[in-house]
């Protein structure tokens, strides 16, 4: 039945088509998620960033553990599928975790401006990744229904523990705890470079707080447009060093996340602050 369905979707596939929905589905891969929360949590609002990085991080831990629980195989490679993008297509196939991410990121956005359109837009957007995921040919009806669903759910579910633990530093501290003994039972991966994001941030948080307490919103457009810039080069060369000086083993690349992630909460805004920007 979902190869029937995948397979009369890609009945209007043409290359103008398949160019829009390549395009589309990078809206839930980890280059416009990073950018938005570098955006809001530079820039914008530091504890609106910060709530929809764990809201992000929260759905990625739930997403990498349902994966490795039913390790569902992706329909890639199935009798009248054509599939595009697949290398964005690893692992295991239910939850769609580009779905789940979108779904996550647009709702944590809409709760945190609260206005209608802001709500239709996400729900645009979210829809749109869905599909695009079923246009591509790379997950199943239930995987991209399920990630919606878990998206906008945890999305909800962070935002109300971010309200309930004024102390942050308990609930990242927890939250990593927690998540120790799945990330040593899966040994996924995606699991540790999660793990390591999460890791990352736990530290970051009540150091920044004691020793930096940068202020959003920037100051000025020049100051904004220079976080971003300087910050996001820091970010992508600690990634790409980290990534060549490091062996490809699991705790090598859990400490590279969680390098980028105390950078991005804690180093960048020591930076900010030290240049006066």
């Amino acid at each position: 039945m979902e190869l029937e369905i995948l397979r009369a979707i890609q009945q209007i596939a043409c290359p103008a088509l398949d160019a829009f929905f390549i395009f589309a589905t990078l809206l839930g891969e980890t280059l416009p998620v990073v950018a938005v929360i570098a955006f809001v949590y530079w820039l914008i609002d530091r504890e609106a960033g910060e709530r929809i990085a764990f809201s992000l991080m929260l759905s990625l831990g739930i997403n990498c553990l349902i994966k490795n629980v039913f390790r569902l195989p992706r329909p890639i490679g199935e009798d009248g599928i054509r599939s595009l993008r697949v290398e964005t297509a690893t692992g295991y196939s239910f939850p769609s975790g580009h779905t789940q991410n979108a779904a996550t990121l647009y709702t944590s956005l809409a709760l945190w401006l609260k206005r209608r359109w802001v709500w239709a837009a996400a729900a645009a957007l979210s829809l749109l990744v869905a599909f695009s995921r079923l246009y591509l040919g790379v997950h199943y009806p239930k995987d991209v229904l399920v990630g919606l669903l878990l998206g906008m759910i945890l999305s909800l579910c962070a935002a109300r523990l971010h309200r309930r633990f004024p102390n942050r530093t308990r609930l990242y501290v927890l939250f990593a705890l927690l998540l120790l003994p799945p990330l040593l039972l899966v040994g996924d991966a995606d699991f540790y470079k999660f793990y390591g994001l999460v890791c990352g941030m736990a530290l970051a948080y009540p150091l920044e707080r004691r020793y930096v307490r940068f202020q959003t919103p920037a100051s000025t457009v020049r100051s904004g447009a220079l976080r971003i810039v300087l910050g996001l080069i820091l970010l992508l060369v600690s990634k790409l060093v980290l990534g060549f000086a490091l062996p490809e083993m699991l705790w090598f690349q859990c400490l590279t996340y969680f390098v980028i992630s105390f950078e991005a909460f804690f180093i960048c805004p020591l930076l900010f602050v030290q240049l006066k920007i």
